[in-house]
């Protein structure tokens, strides 16, 4: 920055610094966002696999019913069988044969679900074992993410700490009424408080037209010179 005066060396200097210290902090501040999307990716990924296990248990579990259900009906056919056996009444024997055939009809067609339910089953046995399998392969990589933000974390610390202490070093080294203006536009502007002049006649804040009175203070270096209009100081840039 040959030309420049050492002062507004350094007050730029100043603002470029805590310029990135402004962005280290707004990266550390969603750090917290970060880690919780990651976890609600896990929490998906496990319901993904809970979910297709539930859906084999659920499958087996009515698998299961029907073979009770089947079973009873076995166990009528059985009685009724017997009953008629020891009957010597063709009506009641005959009323027996028409509850047996029911029952049969009763097992046969719940045989057919069953054996749909299996097959259903075993497809959703190895479908729950590769959505399982995949879960840990996805969750991997989220515990794999989490530890890299929490490096990344330590990182950003570790840096707005220096940051820190260079801000200190550098404001220190600066003239009071100077820090204080600065400070104070800083405070109102949020973004910059030092600005060029551009085009040898605007400000580069705001972009309006400035009086010559304050390019040519701008231009002589004086360290008060500022925009009329959104009043950040000015510098003459040095080519």
């Amino acid at each position: 920055m040959s030309g420049m005066p050492p002062e507004m060396e350094k007050l730029l200097v100043l603002q470029d610094r805590e310029q990135k210290h402004a962005r280290l902090t707004r990266e550390l501040a969603v750090w917290p966002a970060e880690m919780k999307a990651l976890e609600a990716k896990r929490v998906e990924i496990r319901a993904g696999a809970e979910k297709k296990r539930l859906e084999a248990q659920s499958t087996e579990v009515e698998r299961k019913n029907l073979e009770l259900e089947a079973a009873t009906h076995r166990a009528k056919v059985a009685r009724y069988k017997i009953q008629q056996f020891e009957t010597r009444k063709n009506e009641e024997f005959s009323a027996l044969g028409t509850e047996i055939a029911r029952e049969e009809k009763e097992v046969h067609e719940i045989e057919d679900r069953e054996l749909e339910l299996m097959d259903r089953g075993e497809k959703a046995k190895k479908a729950a074992a590769i959505e399982i399998e995949a879960a840990k392969g996805r969750e991997a990589e989220v515990t794999a993410k989490e530890l890299e933000q929490g490096k990344k974390k330590i990182e950003l610390e570790t840096r707005l700490a220096d940051s820190a202490k260079e801000i200190e070093m550098l404001a220190a080294g600066l003239d009071e009424g100077v820090l204080g203006k600065y400070r104070r536009i800083m405070a109102s502007k949020k973004d910059v408080a030092v600005v060029p002049v551009v085009h040898g006649t605007n400000c580069g804040g705001c972009h309006m037209k400035l009086t010559a009175g304050s390019a040519i203070s701008a231009k002589a270096g004086n360290m008060g010179a500022t925009c009329e209009n959104c009043g950040r100081l000015l510098f003459w840039p040095v080519s």
